[in-house]
């Protein structure tokens, strides 16, 4: 077996059997469980509290009737004055109450306890503003059929979004499709799935060079081992190890898949509006891009962190080390984010192109339509150039940042390191 092949199989193992892998595979399906849980209890109570018991107060008994007939969802009550109205909210009898004075217009107040349940009041104020329209038609001298072409003269703007095919065809899309929704969705899911990715690896890589550099036996190895051949051997491990992630993935999701389709689960948990197969149809494009742009992102943040690994002297430094490139991180995900309400924004184009944050920025804009064909091109080609040109650096300094220490901060170890670069360049020559 090569020495590559050793260094390849040994970080591969230690990794892969280390607790610290099994947390990596379940922290991103803990998180997106208990935050689909969150959201489904959320959504649940919300439609449950819709509903409740509620006094309407009026002198028009018309007033009332009508309130009480346009109402679906609560329970409504009648025969309280407003003293024992306000009385009945302090004891959680009454969930609140409304108060109508029949002006010109209606003065209505709702009235609930801080504590008390969310009241849906569409179809009342629905039903209130038809009949203010038809009291003032009526002062005016309409008819009842004029009266209700008025009550139904309301004008909705549908926003529909223009882009270009991949065929070059103009294609347009309502913003309420579904579709919209799903690609939205999926962006973000992508997006999560990258940070997560990057953020647990750039820690493991850099965490594997500096323990060894920082146990002082990086002199024994590179006197046994090439140092192109030990930086490959561990950035291969730990891409093997990313892979493996990613295949445990894949099998889930197939599990998954084929449990939801044999069985009623979705609908046992009124979740039988999510069809799986036309999500993955309609987000294949974003997927398939997405999983480019992680691919470079994975491969630039993994060789800076190997370099930035390389130049610690003690593993407690490396949390502080890898910081800078960790913000990078960070603010490329809150641009995406942002890129979701305003994709057009200069910033947000600006920091598509940016290596660092293309992967966390250009799925939004791909979910949203508003990036042409030739810019992802240029894109994945600014990413390609920048990862091979990251992964180079790292690699011919991978040598002389492993093997020069220094208390004095990561500057002063660069430094040191660049002129023992420059020294074994011209010894060479």
């Amino acid at each position: 077996m090569s020495k590559l092949a050793i260094i390849i199989k040994e970080v591969y193992r230690k990794n892969v059997q280390s607790w610290s892998f099994f947390w990596m595979i379940a922290g991103p399906i803990i998180t997106i469980a208990i935050v689909s849980l969150i959201v489904y209890f959320i959504g649940k109570d919300e439609m449950g509290q819709s509903s409740g018991r509620l006094a309407i107060i009026s002198d028009q008994p018309e007033i009332v009737q009508l309130v009480e007939t346009a109402n679906e969802e609560n329970t409504i009550i009648k025969d309280y004055s407003i003293d024992q109205a306000r009385q009945a909210v302090m004891d959680q009898k009454i969930d609140g109450y409304i108060t109508i004075e029949q002006k010109d217009p209606f003065v209505v107040k709702f009235y609930k306890s801080t504590t008390g349940s969310n009241i849906n009041l569409t179809k009342i104020q629905q039903a209130l503003n038809e009949e203010q329209i038809k009291n003032m038609a009526e002062k005016i001298g309409l008819n009842q059929d004029e009266i209700i072409q008025l009550q139904s003269s309301n004008v909705n703007i549908e926003t529909i979004n223009i882009a270009e095919s991949k065929d070059g065809q103009t294609k347009e899309t309502s913003s309420q499709d579904p579709k919209v929704f799903i690609r939205n969705g999926v962006a973000y899911f992508v997006v999560f799935m990258v940070f997560m990715f990057i953020m647990n690896y750039v820690s493991v890589i850099s965490q594997e060079i500096a323990t060894e550099k920082g146990s002082r036996i990086m002199e024994i190895i590179l006197s046994s081992v090439s140092s192109t051949t030990h930086f490959y051997g561990k950035m291969i491990g730990i891409s093997l190890v990313i892979l493996t992630q990613i295949v445990i993935y894949i099998v889930l999701f197939l599990v998954l898949q084929f449990v939801f389709d044999q069985t009623d689960l979705m609908a046992n948990l009124g979740l039988e509006f999510i069809d799986l197969k036309q999500i993955f149809a309609e987000s294949k494009g974003i997927i398939g891009i997405g999983a480019v742009f992680a691919l470079m992102g994975v491969l630039i943040y993994a060789s800076l962190a190997g370099f930035l690994g390389s130049l610690v002297s003690k593993v407690e430094e490396v949390n502080k080390t890898i910081t800078p490139i960790t913000l990078f991180a960070v603010a490329g995900l809150y641009t995406g984010m942002f890129a979701m309400q305003s994709p057009n924004n200069i910033v947000v184009k600006v920091m598509s192109y940016i290596p660092l944050t293309t992967p966390f920025v250009m799925p939004f804009r791909i979910s949203t339509e508003t990036v042409a064909q030739n810019e992802l091109i240029i894109a994945i080609i600014i990413s390609v150039i920048f990862s091979i040109v990251c992964f180079w650096i790292a690699t011919i300094f991978y040598r002389s940042n492993v093997l020069t220490y220094s208390d004095k901060g990561v500057i002063n170890t660069l430094k040191r390191s660049f002129q023992l670069w420059k020294s074994d360049r011209e010894a060479q020559d």
